[in-house]
C-alpha cells in the first residue's frame, strides 16, 4: 500500500506537534464489499470501481470558524490536491451528527460528470473529513447501504458500544398458534459423513480493528481506528501471507499466488506457517503469531475469528 502524503496546514499544525497535543483518534468500519485501506489516508473502492471513499485522520483546523471555512471552501484544503475539485456551484450542504464530535457538516456537489460528496467532523479545534467520489447518481444508489454503514459506525474519541442481538424466543402465544407438523414416516438413519478436518489450506478471511496512524511535524499523533476484512493465504506448502487487501489469487487455488512477489513487495507479511495439534503458529517477517484452531475451517487469532473463504 502507497503511502499518501498530507501536508499540515498553518503553523498551528506544527506548533500543536512540538508540545505533543494529540489528535483525536476516529472509529469506523470498512464500507461493506469495498477494499482497500491504506497508510494515514484510508482509501476504499467499490467492486465495481464506481465509487471511491477516502477518509482523511484529524487535523488541526488553524484560523477560522469551523463551519465559515466549510461554506466557503468544503474544506478541500483538506483533501489531496490530485482529488481536489473546482468550486462548485451550488452544493447542497447540511448540519449532521457524528457521536463524539463537536459539529459535523456534509455537502452533496456535482463534479463534471462525477457525483461528489464530503463529511466533515469537528472535534476540538481539529477537523477530519470524508470525501466520496461517484461515477454516476445510479452507482451513488447502487452503493448508498454500503456507505450507510460506514456513516453509522463513525465515532470519535473511542468506538461505538455494540449490542450483542436479543435472542429469539417464541413466546406462549405465537407457540400455541403454530400447528404441530404431522409425523412423518420414518426413514433409514442416513450414513454419518466423513468427519471435516479441523484445518484445510487455502484463504482465511476475519474482521479485526487496526490504526492506522497520524503523522504531525514526522510525530504520531492519534490515527484512525478502522473494523475491516483482514486475508490471510496458507498454502500446502506451508507459506503464508498476511494482507488487509483482498489477494488476488488465480482461480481460487492458493497454490497459484505469486508467492516470490510477495516475499520480495511484501516480507513483513510473508512467511511459513506450521500446525501442532490444536496449535497454528504463523512465522511472518520477524513476527511469529501463535493461534488457535476453532473448528473445522477457522482459527482464532488474540479474539478475532478467521474462517476459509473462496476468492475469485
Amino acid at each position: 500500500m502507497k503511502k499518501l502524503l498530507l501536508y499540515v496546514l498553518g503553523v498551528a499544525a506544527g506548533v500543536g506537534a512540538a508540545f505533543g497535543q494529540t489528535l483525536p483518534s476516529l472509529y469506523f468500519d470498512a464500507p461493506p464489499g469495498f477494499t482497500g485501506g491504506g497508510e494515514e489516508v484510508a482509501t476504499f473502492t467499490a467492486p465495481e470501481g464506481d465509487m471511491v471513499v477516502h477518509v482523511y485522520p484529524f487535523r488541526r483546523l488553524g484560523p477560522g470558524e469551523f463551519q465559515a471555512r466549510f461554506r466557503e471552501t468544503l474544506l478541500r484544503e483538506f483533501v489531496a490536491a490530485n482529488l481536489r475539485e473546482a468550486k462548485p456551484a451550488a452544493p447542497q450542504i447540511e448540519a449532521t451528527s457524528v457521536e463524539g464530535a463537536d459539529a459535523a457538516l456534509v455537502a452533496k456537489f456535482s463534479d463534471g460528470q462525477r457525483e461528489r460528496s464530503r463529511l466533515a467532523m469537528l472535534a476540538g479545534g481539529t477537523v477530519a473529513v470524508i470525501d466520496v467520489t461517484a461515477n454516476s447518481a445510479a452507482a451513488v444508489e447502487k452503493h448508498a447501504g454500503a456507505f450507510k454503514a460506514l456513516l453509522d459506525s463513525l465515532s470519535v474519541g473511542q468506538p461505538k458500544a455494540r449490542a450483542a442481538p436479543p435472542p429469539v424466543i417464541a413466546t406462549p402465544e405465537i407457540a400455541a398458534t403454530v400447528p404441530a407438523p404431522a409425523a412423518a414416516p420414518v426413514a433409514p438413519a442416513p450414513q454419518p459423513a466423513a468427519p471435516e478436518p479441523a484445518f484445510t489450506p487455502g484463504a482465511y478471511v476475519g474482521n479485526v480493528r487496526r490504526l492506522i496512524p497520524s503523522f504531525v511535524g514526522g510525530v504520531q499523533s492519534g490515527g484512525m481506528w478502522v473494523t475491516g476484512p483482514q486475508y490471510f493465504l496458507l498454502s500446502s506448502a506451508g507459506l503464508a501471507h498476511r494482507t488487509y487487501e483482498q489477494p488476488r489469487v488465480p482461480g481460487g487455488d492458493v497454490g497459484r499466488f505469486n508467492w516470490t512477489r510477495a516475499q520480495q513487495s511484501d516480507a513483513s507479511n510473508t512467511g511459513t506457517y506450521e500446525i501442532i495439534g490444536n496449535e497454528l503458529t504463523l512465522r511472518l517477517g520477524t513476527e511469529t503469531i501463535s493461534a488457535k484452531l476453532a473448528g473445522p475451517g477457522r482459527f482464532e487469532i488474540f479474539g478475532n475469528y478467521f474462517k476459509r473463504t473462496t476468492l475469485k
